[in-house]
C-alpha cells in the first residue's frame, strides 16, 4: 500500500507541476486567404510585429494583430519567434511611440477573435495556437 501511495503522490505532483505550462504544441502565423505569400520566416514575422516592415513581398501592405500580453500564446510567440521578452518589448514600443513612428499592433482577446479578424480582413495577419486553425485562414508559419 505504501508504494501505491508514493506513486499516486508522484502523479499528483507531476500534474500540478505541468498544469502551468501552455497546453499547445505550436504557434502558427495565420493570414487572410487573399494574401498571396505561401510562407514567412521568423525574421519577416519579427519585422512585421515590431513595425519594422508593413509589407510582404508579392502581397503588399499587411496589418498585424496581437494577443493579450501575458497569455501563453503571446509569451511563446514573442519569446520564441520575435525573440523579445516583456521588458524588451515595453522599452522597444516606448521608444517607437515616443518617436512618433508607429503604434503597436491592436490587441484581440483570444485565438477565436484573431481567426475571425484575420478571415475578415483582406490584409490581416495574426498568430494563434495550431489547434485553433480552421479553413477560413491560411498558415504562413508554424513554430518549431
Amino acid at each position: 500500500m505504501g508504494k501505491f501511495k508514493k506513486i499516486s503522490n508522484w502523479i499528483i505532483a507531476s500534474s500540478l507541476l505541468f498544469a502551468g505550462l501552455p497546453c499547445f504544441a505550436d504557434v502558427v502565423v495565420v493570414a487572410n486567404k487573399a494574401i498571396t505569400a505561401d510562407s514567412l520566416n521568423a525574421k519577416q514575422i519579427s519585422d512585421l510585429w515590431l513595425a519594422k516592415s508593413e509589407f510582404i513581398s508579392g502581397s503588399g501592405k499587411v496589418v498585424v494583430v496581437d494577443q493579450v500580453s501575458g497569455t501563453p500564446v503571446y509569451n511563446y510567440f514573442y519569446k520564441n519567434i520575435v525573440k523579445k521578452n516583456g521588458s524588451q518589448l515595453k522599452a522597444y514600443w516606448a521608444k517607437i511611440i515616443f518617436s512618433g513612428k508607429r503604434l503597436p499592433p491592436s490587441v484581440l482577446a483570444n485565438d477565436a477573435a484573431v481567426i475571425e479578424w484575420v478571415a475578415s480582413t483582406p490584409a490581416g495577419l495574426g498568430y494563434v495556437t495550431g489547434a485553433s486553425v480552421n479553413e477560413t485562414v491560411k498558415v504562413l508559419f508554424r513554430s518549431p
